[in-house]
Order: C-alpha cells, then structure tokens, then sequence
C-alpha cells in the first residue's frame, strides 16, 4: 500500500493511426474538425494495455492487483487481464481482474489511488459505418500505478444513476445510443453534485486543472462550462475521440504531462452516473511518466483513408487472397512456450552468453546443451533489434495488400544472438530496410475458431521511445 493515496506512476498509449473523415464520395475531411484515434488491425485492448503498462508496472509485487478496464474486452467469460499479466512477466502472486463498462476507466483510477493496484484503462470503440458520431468515438489506453509521484489524492466524490444511455447486448458489435439531449440533463445533474462535494471536501473552491470524460459529448461540454478550465481536455478529446473507459485515463495523463507541481486537478467522469476526485500534482510528475506524451503521439500520427479503416474493423467484406486460414492455436504448446509466446523469453548460454530464440536446450550460438536441460532465460521485449533481412508478403491473410517480415538481431550488454522473425507493424512494408532499428510490440497476430492468437511484432524504434 503506498503510504499517501495517490499514483505513482502514469502512461498513456495512442496507436500510430488517426481517421479525419468519414466521406465514401471522396469528400476530404472538414478543416478544423474532429478526428478518431485508430487502434490498428492488429490491435486490441489487450495489446494497448500492454502497451501502456508495460513501461511502469513490471515491479508490481505479489499480493497486488492489475486489472484492465474496458468496454470491449477480446474474450468474453475469460479474464483478458491475465494476458496482460503474461506479457508483461508479472509477478504469478499478482491478482488479474477485468473490469467492464463506461464506468470501468473511473473505478479503475480509484482502486489505483486508494487501494494500491496497477490499472490499464484500454479501449476500442467502433461505430457503424457513417454513424452520427462516428468520428467522436476513438481508441486509447492509459496505465496507471500507486504512489504520490505524479498526484495525491485529496478527496473523491461519486454518485451512481441508473440511466440508458449507451449498451451492447453480448454478442453485438456496436453500441445503442440513447438520446443525448435526455441522458445529457442526468449525466450532467449527478456530476455536478459530486463535483461540488469533492471540492467541499477538499476545501477548495477553484483548481488549477479541470479535467472532464463523459460518454455524452452534451454533458461533457455542459460540465466544461459550469467548472471552467483551459479547454485543454476537449481539444485532446477533439484529436481523439471518446475513448470509452479509457478517457478519463487519458485525459488526466495528458494534463499530468503539462500540470506543475503543486497544482490542483479537478478529475470528473460523467457515465452512468458521476465520479470526480480531486488531486494535488506531486513534486515528481516531471520524472512520473512512463514513454512519450500524449501531445507529442498526436503529432506524429499517421492519415488513414476510411476504406481502410473499414477493411481493418471488418465493417468491408473484401475477397482476400485464395490461401487457407491461418491454424488455431492450442491450449496445450501455448502453456508450455508461454515463456517465449508472451514474455518473449529467449534461452541465455551460461557458457557463451549467447542467446538461442526461440528458447531450446542447445545453444544456437555454440553448440552446447544447457545446464541439467534448464538454460537461463532472458526477455527481450524491451530490446531494441535491428533488421538483417526484409520479405514482403503479398498473399497475406491479413486486411492489407502486403506486409513486411523481417529477420531482426536484438542488441544487449554482454550477450550476443537472439534473433527474431516478425512481422513488422505500423510502418509501410516498402519503408523496412535492412538496418532499420525496431522494437518488440505485442500484437493480435490472428484469431481462428474463436481463439486469438497473440505474438510480438516489430515497429520502428523511433515511434517508441520518450525523447523528452
């Protein structure tokens, strides 16, 4: 438990990919307007969140929690954080729990700050083709752990409602919207009164910082009006979409990369009733901050065009090339190479200091058998590689025309080998070269008969590396 309730430490991922127009006539998108974060293909909510977390959560001791929230989660019946937990090499002592829904993102925050657990706040929001709001719905993950680093908890406030106001049946794929000039009069009444209490308690009357997520974008511009503020958090939210359960996550992530120490933060969700928790800013915040800001992801996204956006989500039946599906994994070679399938573990020589991927009990580098069949082991999901050879596939059975493979070598402190075939990911398959540096990325390689199937990939190094 940290001895202050507050967060420790904080990440927010956006994928590499962002929609500004939703026009099939060709109609460029209007200036000024909104845009979507795109989460990839090969992306889901496990992978951002693994993404977010995996820079600030791999001490998280035994006897602590991680849980992922979300509104669209892979599984349904199985718990998606425990693959979280796979990937990152947690700790087994460390509990994993799901937490489901719009209200996920704030409850999350609040076991963070007052009861000690690792959180990823991760979604994946898809809307019909050429739905109202389609461009106001967007995909993002944030991560948060305990401590007072970054922020101090100095009062919290909710207030539960009962309202229709977005759902999904199990097995449908897009949310029902009621309308929001009825739910935005609900939303906004229970998140003022939980606003007012929580600064009451906190004995302030203005902060520094407002911050306000809300699944009605109504509500959400009403609230910004009564409490004020820079309006920081809507132009974040203009460049993204609403995030779902991730957007309380992210947009307090953003405000932290900006937010001096010392300063107050007032924090409200408004869905399915209200949450607003009042912070003071720690003196670490500048050092609190694991990977890139949320301003400098923005700014290097790339255009995506709507069809392709559409082929990604599966929202365009495309005939794709005559070549079998790929083959389900199973449960059994899946526990037993979890080492290398999740963590990316490769077997390290005790006598050479070589390292043999995937692991085996002879070294790939000299020839010699491990100790008693049982090497050391050693991650290089953190490493950076650099590519030795390039194949571009054009009979993929993925939603793109071609991708990239690459054979890639890992680069480490006094251990040579470790060499890794992948896929390469968020680059154009024409722009991998040989000697492009690269990075282990988590990734969604496929599903088949209702498993996923996930892996690491590849992306170029730069697109992941904190360059403040």
């Amino acid at each position: 438990m940290p001895e202050q309730n507050g967060i420790g430490a904080y990440a927010a991922y956006l994928p590499a990919y962002v929609l500004a127009g939703n026009s099939l006539d060709g109609a460029g998108p209007r200036a000024g307007g909104p845009a979507r974060s795109v989460a990839a293909f090969d992306e889901d909510t496990v992978t951002m969140a693994v993404e977010a977390l995996r820079g600030i959560a791999a001490d998280t001791p035994a006897g602590h929690q991680i849980l992922l929230a979300t509104t669209n989660a892979p599984y349904e019946g199985k718990t998606s954080a425990g693959i979280v937990h796979e990937a990152l090499g947690l700790d087994p002592g460390v509990a994993a729990a799901d937490l489901r829904g719009h209200r996920a993102g704030a409850t999350a925050l609040d076991l963070v700050i007052r009861a000690g657990a690792a959180v990823a706040l991760s979604d994946v929001r898809t809307t019909r083709p050429g739905a109202p709001d389609e461009l106001a719905q967007g995909d993002a993950a944030a991560a948060f752990t305990a401590g007072d680093a970054a922020a101090v908890l100095l009062s919290r406030a909710g207030r539960t409602t009962e309202v229709l106001d977005r759902w999904r049946l199990s097995g449908e794929r897009h949310d029902h919207v009621w309308d929001e000039r009825f739910t935005a009069e609900i939303l906004v009444a229970s998140a003022k009164e939980a606003a007012h209490r929580a600064l009451a308690d906190a004995g302030l009357d203005t902060v520094d910082h407002v911050v306000v997520a809300s699944s009605n974008a109504r509500a959400a511009a009403a609230l910004r009006r009564t409490f004020g503020g820079s309006g920081e958090d809507a132009e974040i939210e203009r460049l993204t979409g609403y995030t779902g359960a991730a957007h309380p996550g992210l947009l307090l992530a953003a405000t932290l990369d900006v937010a001096l120490p010392g300063q107050t933060v007032l924090l409200l969700s408004a869905a399915e009733g209200a949450d607003a928790f009042v912070l003071r800013v720690g003196g670490g915040v500048r050092t609190a901050r694991g990977g890139r800001s949320v301003r400098d992801q923005l700014a290097d996204r790339e255009n995506l065009s709507y069809g392709r956006y559409l082929r990604w989500r599966g929202l365009l039946d495309v005939q794709g090339p005559a070549r079998p599906a790929a083959p389900s994994p199973a449960a059994p070679p899946m526990h037993r190479r979890a080492a290398w399938k999740y963590r990316l573990e490769g077997a390290l020589c005790d006598a050479c200091g070589g390292i043999t991927t995937p692991p085996g009990r002879v070294c790939a580098s000299c020839g010699i058998a491990g100790d008693a069949g049982a090497p050391g082991k050693v991650s290089l999901r953190d490493r950076v590689a650099t590519v030795v050879s390039v194949t571009r596939d054009r009979l993929t059975t993925m939603p793109e025309a071609e991708v990239a493979i690459v054979v890639a070598d890992f680069e480490a402190d006094g251990t040579r080998g470790g060499r890794l075939s992948a896929y390469a990911t968020d680059v154009a398959p024409e722009a991998v070269v040989v000697g492009m540096k690269m990075r282990p990325t988590f990734r969604r390689l496929w599903t088949t008969d209702a498993i996923h199937n996930y892996f690491w990939k590849l992306r170029p190094w730069e697109a992941t590396t904190n360059d403040d």
